[in-house]
């Protein structure tokens, strides 16, 4: 059985994770990453954060290529009204673990599908709660001499080395790893773009 789309399908994320989520549903698509201004508004809370950003990397692509439906999106990870971006070095991954170490964080992403043919912009932001357990001084030291945590918001990866320190997530699996897949599909299932066993309505 097939998964078919009924337009060309853009991603418009570098991200190699939202990539092999999609890869692993069978759909075909073109990745053409958005390069926008992310830099937070005053005011601005987590969920607008990603619902802005998503929709803003949705619409750059979507102007430039107006047939196909262009999805972006955009993950965060707060923690007591603080945002834990991508520790740039092992001093600021420590201080982010410790952080999460012991505590429930949660896990934002924005998506939004556009396509100026059919005047499509949609977008939804999903959340989902991640509880670690206490982290041990050498698991700290073993994780942050990795390569794993530094092009990851927040500083793990749920997906590898990271999930030793889950103790439970309460909303999307996937939305914690970037992409909320469940409900991705569901919109592109609104839309009319997205079909399964190869059988259109």
């Amino acid at each position: 059985m097939s998964v078919s789309l009924s337009y060309p399908f853009v991603l418009a994320s570098a991200s190699p994770r939202r990539e092999e989520l999609l890869r692993s549903l069978g759909l075909s698509f073109t990745i053409l990453p958005a390069h926008i201004d992310e830099t937070w508004q005053e005011g601005e809370t987590p969920a607008a954060h990603v619902r802005r950003l998503a929709r803003e990397k949705a619409a750059a692509m979507a102007v430039k290529h107006p047939q196909a439906i262009v999805l972006g999106a955009d993950t965060i990870v707060a923690l007591d009204g603080l945002i834990l971006g991508k520790p740039k070095n092992r001093k600021q991954a420590r201080e982010m673990l410790q952080r999460l170490s012991g505590r429930t964080h949660t896990v934002f992403t924005g998506f939004a599908l556009a396509q100026e043919s059919r005047n499509v912009a949609t977008t939804r932001v999903v959340r989902s709660a991640v509880r670690f357990k206490v982290i041990s001084p050498d698991e700290m030291r073993w994780y942050i001499a990795s390569a794993e945590p530094y092009d990851k918001a927040g500083g793990y990866a749920a997906q590898g080395m990271g999930a030793s320190f889950i103790k439970s997530i309460r909303g999307s699996y996937t939305n914690v790893i970037g992409l909320p897949v469940c409900e991705v599909l569901e919109e592109l299932k609104k839309l009319d773009a997205v079909h399964f066993g190869g059988n259109r309505r």
